[in-house]
């Protein structure tokens, strides 16, 4: 057998399995505090990108978790919006590391804003996890954000 053909044979395994995987992309434990009211909001950007293998992004995916506040009455809000798009979810059950329902944006390829947000006052840690998809549900390159564009 021909090495190349070998070769080649093994990298489109590895392309194929690479592509059918979901693999989720997570800003974790970041805090909304207490000392800054009620009303606070932190703001995230992600880009979701095509590629020549899986091709455009269709949507955006993202779900958001509030940690080590079980029993906690305040809740957990996030808002994905993109392009006159939106839609919000909410973490209905504090500290039991199930988050709140995923929700999907789809407009594209491009940059998306994500709002986390809470329904009380008080310091509350949370984590989000979304990734980008193409129009069959594979995982597209996503950007993970370093810095909040709002931190409060």
């Amino acid at each position: 057998m021909n090495i190349k053909k070998l070769g080649f044979g093994f990298l489109s395994i590895g392309v194929a399995l690479f592509a059918s995987t979901a693999v989720g992309h997570d800003i974790n434990n970041k805090s909304l505090l207490d000392g800054n009211g009620p009303e606070a909001t932190d703001v995230w950007q992600t880009e979701c990108m095509g590629s020549a293998v899986l091709g455009n992004s269709a949507r955006l995916v993202a779900n958001i978790t509030q940690k080590f506040t079980p029993n906690d009455l305040s809740k957990l809000t996030l808002v994905v919006y993109k392009d006159g798009k939106a839609q919000n979810t909410v973490d209905l059950t504090g500290g039991d590391d199930a988050g709140s329902p995923f929700i999907s944006v789809d407009a594209g390829n491009g940059i998306y804003t994500m709002i986390a947000s809470r329904t009380a006052g008080g310091n509350k840690i949370y984590s989000i996890e979304f990734h980008c998809e193409s129009e069959g549900g594979n995982h597209t390159p996503t950007t993970v954000p370093s810095l909040p564009v709002q931190d409060q």
